[in-house]
């Protein structure tokens, strides 16, 4: 994993003021997403805070895997490492990835395991910091730069180019609001103009929120005809005279052998 103790620092980061006011911008997205969604079972992978992100899903059996013991959550828990998920093939209705993606070395590996273990027409929800958003910026060149910077932030629309290669109807693509600011820095006044910027041009549809959520749906896949045995390969088409000739080299064998 290139930063496995990520989703344990947003754990701790989502407890102080300035990750307060992030993860109140991120958890109404959340809801929102699982306000659409149904199932049998649910599966979080990661723990990023010690409030739950799972209280509004209608959900009936909810699984928090996290590579780090969870003696103090609550609910069914599983420790395994995210690399190796233990989920049998189509067995979850519905995947949370609370900021997965930017936890793991080869995130498409895991959208794979994903993709395995997730019945047809299940969804997967994803969050992450989107890397144009102001507070994203300042938190890699702040204080918490060092997490930050070796997170694998990924913006949305690669997600979506992932999901759209594993088969799966893009739903929902939703941004926090545009926000540079926190509680002590509207105080000062400062980073204004950085906030006025972003609000120009979140207008033009450019997305400059802090935090983006996706919700995908499995596709089913089409099923193969049976019945008909076409044999494309036995259909020639041959240049004759500037014409193009179309012929069945199976029965133009057959008629060769009984003329023969």
């Amino acid at each position: 994993m290139t930063n496995p103790s990520f989703q344990s620092f947003l754990h701790r980061f989502y407890q102080t003021p300035k990750g307060q006011s992030l993860f109140r911008q991120e958890k109404p997205l959340i809801d929102h997403a699982l306000a659409h969604v149904f199932g049998l079972y649910l599966v979080q992978l990661g723990r990023v805070s010690t409030d739950s992100l799972l209280e509004n899903s209608r959900v009936n059996c909810k699984v928090l895997l996290d590579d780090h013991a969870l003696p103090e959550a609550s609910g069914l828990r599983i420790q395994a490492d995210m690399d190796y998920l233990p989920i049998r093939n189509d067995a979850v209705d519905v995947f949370v990835l609370p900021h997965s993606l930017e936890s793991v070395t080869d995130p498409y590996h895991l959208l794979r395991q994903v993709d395995s273990a997730l019945v047809p027409e299940g969804h997967v929800l994803i969050t992450g910091f989107n890397p144009l958003g102001c507070r994203t910026m300042r938190n890699r060149f702040g204080e918490h730069r060092r997490h930050f910077k070796s997170a694998n932030l990924i913006r949305a629309h690669r997600v979506v180019d992932w999901l759209s290669l594993l088969g799966y109807d893009i739903e929902q693509v939703t941004y926090s609001s545009i926000s540079c600011l926190t509680r002590q820095d509207a105080e000062q006044g400062t980073w204004r103009w950085v906030e006025g910027l972003e609000k120009t041009l979140g207008r033009m549809g450019l997305d400059f929120g802090n935090v983006y959520c996706i919700l995908a749906k499995k596709r089913i896949a089409s099923p193969t005809p049976v019945g008909l045995n076409w044999r494309l390969s036995n259909w020639l088409i041959a240049a004759k005279g500037g014409r193009a000739v179309v012929s069945n080299r199976a029965n133009r064998h057959h008629r060769m052998d009984k003329d023969s």
